[in-house]
């Protein structure tokens, strides 16, 4: 079963517009408190990453680590956009994740207790 999620271009360029900015190291990070559908994430990772394969992989990495985090979320309703701006094969999973973690707890989004 897939994971629910920001799927359409309208719900990016909301997030993009109206919401606020966490900008880390490796990863930055767009959210809106929005909708009653609960938290759903989205991830890009554009052309100057790399070729797809590369692409896909700096997303996978970003939803293993969103799936880690997500039981310490504090928001009920939230639109979270997580932007790469790494290359996978530059970094390591730990300096993403702390980097994520960072980014995501600056912005209140997640306790800080883990």
């Amino acid at each position: 079963m897939a994971s629910k999620g920001l799927t359409k271009d309208r719900q990016f360029r909301a997030v993009y517009r109206g919401g606020k900015k966490e900008v880390g190291k490796k990863v930055v990070i767009y959210y809106l408190r929005e909708g009653s559908e609960g938290v759903l994430p989205g991830f890009v990772a554009s052309r100057k990453i790399g070729k797809a394969n590369q692409r896909n992989r700096a997303k996978r990495l970003m939803r293993e680590i969103f799936r880690q985090l997500r039981e310490r979320i504090t928001e009920d309703n939230i639109w979270v956009v997580f932007i790469a701006s790494f290359k996978p094969k530059d970094t390591n999973y730990g300096e993403l994740f702390e980097d994520v973690e960072g980014s995501m707890a600056r912005a209140g989004l997640i306790s800080t207790n883990g």
